[in-house]
């Protein structure tokens, strides 16, 4: 299993125990925010995005997509090829 994908699965289970624990009335949503290492109207967001989509909600959606700052392999060949014959 990729590191990725169990630390996303880790703290999809964390956020679960801790929205649980906030529904019992164990929890305030500062305190349950604090507990994720987040503000507490994140935790709201996540709250209810669990709420309209499940765990797929909760999915990190940056995973997978290539980067817009990425350089083009064309630029990186020729930069090599520069290197290679000065």
């Amino acid at each position: 299993m990729r590191r990725t994908a169990w630390l996303q699965g880790r703290r999809m289970q964390k956020f679960r125990d801790v929205l649980s624990r906030w529904n019992g009335g164990d929890l305030s949503m500062m305190e349950a925010g604090e507990l994720l290492g987040m503000s507490e109207r994140q935790f709201r967001r996540y709250r209810d995005r669990y709420e309209e989509a499940g765990e797929a909600g909760l999915l990190d959606r940056r995973l997978g997509k290539i980067s817009t700052r990425r350089v083009p392999a064309e630029a990186i060949e020729e930069m090599l090829e520069l290197y290679r014959h000065r």
